[in-house]
């Protein structure tokens, strides 16, 4: 099934450098520096635009040197940026990582103050287009006024990344309005209150976030893989890890993967697996989005895995 997608959230120049030996701190590493576009929201919806539905990103840009690459790179994937706000006077957001040889993240630091000049005023232009979309993803690098804006006012199911622990706690607010919300081990500590270290205190978090009125909950674990859950239904499944290049845009892989079963009235099982292959196939790419995402690829990572172990 093919959906409208509506994502308001962060577009951002990613530069991402790898160290090519163990990261010595306070002192040079060599290794390699990568450019290229990026954000949570932004990645979400190429992710869900190579499979196969349509977005609409509502995001800032700032009219920098920055503004034309990423005009030509969504023109050349087909995402429609035709309702973002463009400023004159301000920089495109920018997310600059350092990893470890592996690919892990060592350390990110994130610009993205021009997330802000999404206000409730602003979104209101944009209520009818929204209100149109089958589904509407928002990333909490919005302003919580942003967010509770959305949630009062949009009348298409609301699907939420809580993206980092410390912007996690603004989506407080909106819990009782979401259809699916992704979060990590830490930042649903930080939704819940409690520690999460092992299945039971996991399946108990997405009882307590349900309770809060979320209808699908999904937790992932890093390298203890991932759980999902409605109000009837919870499972956990391990990673799916074949060739892992890096780790930066696996969350949101997962979230748009997800999304896509939930689009497809997939189980909750079957939900969680399409989650999971969507980060092993970004995991296997130097890149946040994968250009080898397709409705393809992603069955044929799952056929792979046939026959899983829950735990």
């Amino acid at each position: 099934m093919q959906a409208r997608i509506a994502v308001v959230g962060g577009c951002n120049v990613d530069i991402s450098a790898t160290s090519a030996i163990s990261l010595i701190f306070q002192d040079s590493n060599p290794g390699n520096v990568k450019i290229a576009l990026g954000g949570v929201g932004r990645n979400i919806g190429e992710n869900l635009l190579r499979l196969g539905h349509q977005v609409q990103l509502l995001a800032p840009l700032g009219r920098d040197r920055f503004y034309q690459q990423i005009l030509d790179q969504s023109d050349e994937i087909g995402m429609d940026l035709s309702q973002c706000l463009v400023l004159d006077d301000r920089s495109t957001s920018t997310y600059i990582c350092i990893n470890h040889p592996n690919g892990d993240i060592a350390l990110a630091v994130s610009a993205m103050d021009i997330l802000d000049e999404l206000t409730p005023t602003w979104l209101e232009t944009k209520l009818d287009l929204l209100n149109q979309a089958d589904y509407v993803v928002v990333d909490s690098n919005l302003t919580e006024d942003a967010l509770r804006f959305l949630a009062e006012n949009c009348t298409s199911p609301l699907c939420a990344d809580a993206v980092s622990s410390k912007k996690a706690e603004k989506l407080r607010c909106i819990l009782p309005s979401l259809h699916f919300l992704k979060v990590n081990q830490i930042e649903a500590e930080v939704l819940t209150g409690m520690p999460l270290g092992d299945q039971y205190s996991v399946r108990k978090a997405s009882t307590l976030l349900h309770s809060m009125g979320v209808k699908n909950v999904a937790i992932t674990l890093g390298n203890n893989g991932a759980f999902f859950s409605t109000q009837s239904a919870k499972f956990a499944l391990p990673p799916y890890f074949f060739n892992t290049v890096n780790s930066t845009g696996c969350g949101d892989a997962f979230f748009a993967g997800a999304l896509h079963g939930l689009i497809n009235e997939k189980t909750a099982l079957e939900t969680l697996r399409y989650g999971l292959g969507m980060a092993s196939i970004c995991a296997g790419s130097e890149l946040a989005v994968s250009p080898e995402v397709s409705v393809q690829q992603l069955e044929n990572t799952l056929n792979m895995r046939r026959g899983d172990l829950m735990i």
